[in-house]
């Protein structure tokens, strides 16, 4: 392992540095729409990385974005949330995130290795469909969940189709189709921590996209922009792009302070993706990307992931 770290080390001395990977012109976009439509060209050049990010304003309507995320952030405030714990120097510690619904994220439920967190999540996924097309109020009128409308265009978007990923044995049951995440000041990060959710080069043939319908975000009385969303157009495209900069990339998945100024360093100014109520943001989970800190105030949003393995295979929603 020793040997193996000061390869690593050598090889990003001698061919490395994150700045000559960083992309330009359309590649290093953010496509903007402002008009709420998703459409099957803006996310074909998102699904092959022919765009950094994808910013649909409007994407679902903005008092009812707004009565949602205050409905959620009361939630989060009254303690129903359930904080994601990270891996750091000091052992596992809490985020910034914090969850809310009938079940866990798949990956944190399935890191027991308990069969019952597995079984408990599947149930949990089910009863989470249903919950969320019910109204928040005192009666049963069923409303579109924002999810449920991502889910009914991307099929609609994309050339093979989109669904709920699937149990590949036994009952195939469905996975998640996406869960409230809560952000609530004071964050940890101040400035947001720079990460990846998926450590691999981009492919034209695969990858991993996340979405996020943003329902509240933190207020601001001065210029600091706080809970904006940065992301870096760094293209890794290929084995030895990854191996001659190993050592930096690894470090984004790592909750350290000096590794993210490393990072920010080597990584250069973002693009800034500022936010309303209402907005879709879809990126590739490849590419560096955080969400930026703030004092006061709580930000609201629905997230699930889409994993995309060519144009004629059917997108499959997860989280």
């Amino acid at each position: 392992q020793v040997a193996a770290q000061r390869l690593f080390a050598l090889l990003e001395a001698r061919y490395g540095g994150l700045s000559r990977l960083l992309e330009s012109g359309p590649r290093a976009e953010i496509i903007t729409r402002d008009d709420g439509l998703l459409r099957p060209t803006d996310l074909a050049r998102l699904a092959t990385h022919e765009a950094t990010a994808l910013h649909v304003r409007n994407y679902y309507d903005k008092t009812a974005a707004q009565q949602l995320g205050k409905l959620l952030a009361a939630q989060a405030e009254a303690g129903l949330g359930r904080n994601w714990k990270v891996s750091t120097s000091r052992g596992l510690e809490s985020s910034d995130v914090a969850t809310l619904g009938a079940h866990l994220p798949f990956n944190v439920a399935s890191s027991t290795g308990n069969q019952e967190d597995v079984d408990a999540y599947f149930d949990g996924a089910w009863k989470e469909f249903h919950d969320r097309r019910v109204s928040g109020g005192d009666h049963s009128t069923p409303q579109l969940w924002p999810m449920d409308k991502l889910r009914l265009e991307l099929d609609e978007c994309w050339a093979g189709g989109a669904g709920l990923a699937r149990e590949k044995d036994g009952l195939k049951r469905p996975y998640g189709g996406g869960l409230p995440r809560v952000m609530m000041g004071p964050t940890r990060w101040k400035r947001g921590f720079i990460h990846v959710d998926e450590m691999a080069p981009l492919s034209i043939d695969k990858g991993l996209l996340s979405a996020n319908i943003y329902l509240q975000l933190p207020s601001s009385d001065d210029d600091d922009h706080s809970g904006d969303f940065h992301i870096w157009p760094l293209g890794v495209r290929s084995r030895w792009d990854w191996y001659t900069n190993a050592p930096t990339l690894s470090g984004l998945s790592a909750q350290d302070p000096q590794t993210q100024v490393r990072l920010r360093k080597q990584l250069g100014p973002p693009l800034t993706i500022r936010l309303e109520p209402g907005d879709l943001v879809m990126l590739c989970v490849q590419r560096p990307h955080c969400a930026v800190g703030f004092q006061n105030g709580t930000r609201v949003s629905l997230q699930c992931f889409v994993q995309h393995n060519g144009p004629d295979e059917r997108l499959l929603v997860e989280c």
